[in-house]
């Protein structure tokens, strides 16, 4: 018989005031790996509150109730194998010395450590981040630059992996790290059956941009544009032209191509291949495809073709793009 793997004890450290999904979302991730696994929970899951009790205020006014509070006797020395940190902009400098100094010794003794959006902030003044690689909410990236002038900040990413250390651009993308956390842990397949649990439309990899053309897709006020997203999406393999697109939405070549100049600064064809390269991306970072598979299933005439319009959008070829996602990983 194999042997079981280990439970994983996450702790997801709140510093109030926090903002709820960014504990939420992977709370929930992490409890549906558990409900997923028969005869063994891959995680054990502890929310602590660096407050002076367990209940942890939120920007929302609702307040959640941790499992513990950092100042009980069992954190002194504790076996952690992933911590995350949370926290809120608000109490940006006005984080406890002693939770300050409890994250830096913790940081030489866990797995891995990781920040959802602004928790950036506290992890930052341990100083274990200086050099580092990090990203965090869009929002926030210039004032944590200015604030921490020897962290280098990635400001598309919508996650960055440097060494032990793990930063989300936060809210979902919360979400996404802690899916790429699970699939670190105990491979795509569990992963992808969580993402289907939490009803999302995909899990994106770290190199996904904060602000990619799926995501400024979905801030369009125009319906159409938002209805058109998702079909395709689902019909990337077929042929997407102009007329197709204008067939689909019932409307002239010349309102399609006007819609999308306005809404997405771009032409129907661009935003296409853009979608495809996005889908190409994901392919070539989360599985083995070869290059024939993944042209097929994201609409490229070839892999040949596949390969010029990464090449020539990227800067880098299919292959050489996925080693150097899979040293980073």
């Amino acid at each position: 018989m194999p042997n079981r793997p280990l439970t994983k004890k996450i702790v997801i450290l709140g510093i109030p005031p926090i903002d709820l999904l960014n504990i939420a979302g992977p709370m929930e991730a992490f409890r549906i790996a558990n409900t997923l696994t028969e005869k063994f929970y891959p995680y054990q899951v502890e929310l602590v509150s660096a407050g002076l009790d367990k209940e942890i205020k939120s920007e929302t006014g609702i307040s959640v109730l941790g499992h513990s509070v950092l100042s009980d006797k069992k954190w002194r020395a504790p076996n952690i194998d992933t911590l995350i940190v949370t926290t809120n902009i608000a109490s940006s400098g006005l984080y406890p010395a002693e939770t300050i100094e409890w994250m830096r010794t913790q940081a030489s003794r866990v797995r891995r450590i990781c920040t959802v959006s602004s928790g950036i902030f506290a992890l930052a003044q341990t100083g274990i981040l200086e050099g580092k690689h990090v990203t965090t909410h869009w929002r926030l990236m210039d004032e944590f630059a200015k604030h921490h002038p020897g962290v280098h900040v990635e400001e598309q990413p919508i996650w960055v992996k440097d060494g032990k250390i793990y930063s989300s651009a936060g809210m979902s993308a919360g979400i996404d790290l802690a899916l790429n956390l699970i699939a670190d842990d105990h491979g795509e397949a569990l992963a992808g059956e969580v993402t289907k649990e939490l009803v999302l439309f995909l899990r994106r990899p770290a190199d996904q941009a904060q602000l990619s053309f799926s995501l400024l897709a979905q801030y369009s006020n125009h319906r159409n544009i938002k209805a058109l997203q998702p079909w395709i999406h689902e019909h990337l393999a077929q042929e997407l032209t102009v007329d197709v697109l204008a067939d689909r939405l019932a409307m002239s070549r010349s309102t399609l191509i006007r819609i999308f100049k306005h809404e997405l600064n771009t032409t129907p064809a661009k935003y296409i291949e853009n979608i495809r390269l996005e889908t190409a991306q994901r392919f070539l970072q989360m599985t083995s495809m070869n290059l024939d598979k993944i042209a097929m299933k994201c609409g490229f005439t070839s892999a040949d073709v596949f390969r010029r319009v990464f090449q020539r959008n990227l800067g880098i070829s299919p292959l050489a793009y996925r080693e150097q996602q899979s040293k980073q990983g």
